[in-house]
């Protein structure tokens, strides 16, 4: 598509914010995606918004999670509660991951428990630091009777274990 070669040729003299918030008025901003992908690199808060929007649409919860980590400039809870609610488990798992991030570690490790991802659950509890997170997912392991993941997050959250 032609726009795309003259907005980037363009791209010193236009107003990003400004052009992909018109795109998003005119509902047309997946005509601009590699628009979007060539400026981001400017981290403009706007832009990574509109584009982790864009990708959670298509379902690319690995250009998403790509996004994520190299961009920061975005709100991250709102990202999080947005992604929290979809039905892939690839973008619940992101919504975790941005809730570790965030140092919400309860948080991130009670969805990652909803969707059974025990070992995000525990890495984020050992993350956490925190000797209660890692004790109630101790007590969450023994109430579903997993002895293996019960004995898997005593080995890696040995550290913030009291002895009794």
């Amino acid at each position: 598509l032609l726009l795309n070669d003259l907005l980037v040729v363009l791209v010193p003299r236009i107003d990003h914010t400004r052009a992909v918030n018109f795109f998003i008025r005119t509902n047309h901003l997946s005509l601009v995606k590699p628009y979007l992908k060539h400026i981001q690199q400017n981290d403009n808060k706007t832009v990574n918004e509109a584009l982790n929007q864009l990708l959670i649409d298509e379902g690319d919860f690995e250009g998403l999670r790509e996004s994520i980590d190299k961009y920061k400039n975005f709100d991250n809870i709102q990202l999080a509660q947005t992604l929290e609610k979809n039905e892939l488990i690839e973008f619940r798992r992101i919504a975790a991951y941005l809730y570790k991030g965030n140092n919400r570690w309860s948080h991130s490790v009670e969805l990652c428990k909803k969707d059974k991802l025990f070992k995000d659950a525990m890495e984020y509890a050992a993350e956490s630091k925190n000797p209660e997170t890692a004790a109630e997912l101790l007590a969450y392991f023994l109430e579903i009777e997993n002895k293996e993941c019960f004995a898997a997050c005593l080995f890696t959250c040995y550290d913030l274990l009291q002895p009794d």
